[in-house]
């Protein structure tokens, strides 16, 4: 195997893989009774992320590369120690995997592989199996280079939160329960009774937030955008921050009005509860992430 030099651009190196859903636990004994077609696409996602988990470690090891290989749903303290440290680190999966990973990366570039591009939507992801050789040797002599991204930094009442890459929602547990908070923007404030509010950077423009009328963004933009999801409106009143923007430098603050209200940082995974008078704090993280990713997707969005 070769010895990669002392300045290599992709060592320390740590690989995060997603877990297919058919290899989790109590799955085989479910897909058994689903329908064909759905089995079989589940079925043909776990052989595709075998063969591009095999595709990317036979790249890394061409390249005298060896990396720590953790699985995205045991990201222990030691993993997240070893992402930390890391220069290089390598997801493979989709989009949540690569968000999951995201958290505990300070330093390194990030490259997301997309194992399965037929059923995984691979936003975020700018490699498959087919390219993936190619562009980690790009990466190793420095023709490819990360995009350094914006994250959200959050803190909960003085507490400082995993910053977020794609986006934080801020609603009540229960879907169909209205979501009460109050909002404040410099000088500006109000009370929204809403679906839920959305915060995102540029990176996660494109998804939620779109979906409930927000406005695509540049990658390389340095501003977050908040945008309320189907605010309820008050007969002869406006609502002046019903969306909008912060700026670098800006603080936009969210007080509960939710007994079981809950902030979803990049998704599900990782959640937290905003109960009634909490407080939490949404501003550019000083530290961007280093993405690597094609700027003319969100360009083109």
């Amino acid at each position: 195997m070769p010895t990669p030099p002392s300045d290599s651009l992709l060592s320390p190196c740590v690989l995060v893989v997603k877990t297919p859903v058919a290899a989790r636990k109590g799955m085989a004994g479910r897909l058994v009774h689903t329908g064909k077609r759905l089995a079989g696409e589940v079925e043909d996602a776990a052989r595709e992320q075998e063969l591009t988990l095999a595709a990317v470690q036979e790249a890394l090891a061409g390249l005298g590369v060896a990396p720590l290989t953790v699985s995205v749903d045991a990201i222990n303290a030691q993993a997240r120690r070893a992402l930390g440290r890391a220069r290089f680190v390598v997801t493979v999966g989709g989009d949540g995997t690569l968000l999951a990973t995201s958290h505990w990366v300070t330093r390194a570039g990030l490259l997301g592989v997309n194992s399965a591009p037929k059923s995984s939507v691979g936003y975020l992801t700018s490699t498959r199996r087919a390219t993936v050789a190619r562009d980690l040797a790009r990466i190793a002599t420095g023709n490819l280079l990360p995009q350094a991204v914006s994250r959200i930094e959050v803190e909960l009442d003085g507490k400082r939160l995993l910053p977020a890459l794609n986006d934080v929602l801020v609603a009540h547990e229960q879907p169909a329960a209205t979501s009460r908070y109050r909002l404040r923007l410099g000088r500006r404030a109000e009370e929204h009774r809403s679906s839920g509010l959305w915060v995102a950077t540029p990176t996660g423009s494109t998804a939620g937030i779109r979906s409930a009328g927000g406005q695509p963004m540049s990658l390389g933009e340095h501003r977050l955008q908040f945008r309320a999801r189907e605010l309820y409106r008050v007969k002869g009143r406006s609502a002046a921050l019903e969306s909008g923007f912060v700026e670098e430098g800006q603080v936009l603050e969210v007080e509960s009005a939710m007994e079981a209200g809950w902030l979803y940082v990049d998704g599900a995974r990782l959640a937290t509860r905003f109960p009634f008078g909490a407080r939490a704090t949404f501003r550019v993280a000083e530290q961007p992430l280093l993405l690597f990713a094609d700027p003319a997707r969100w360009t083109a969005a």
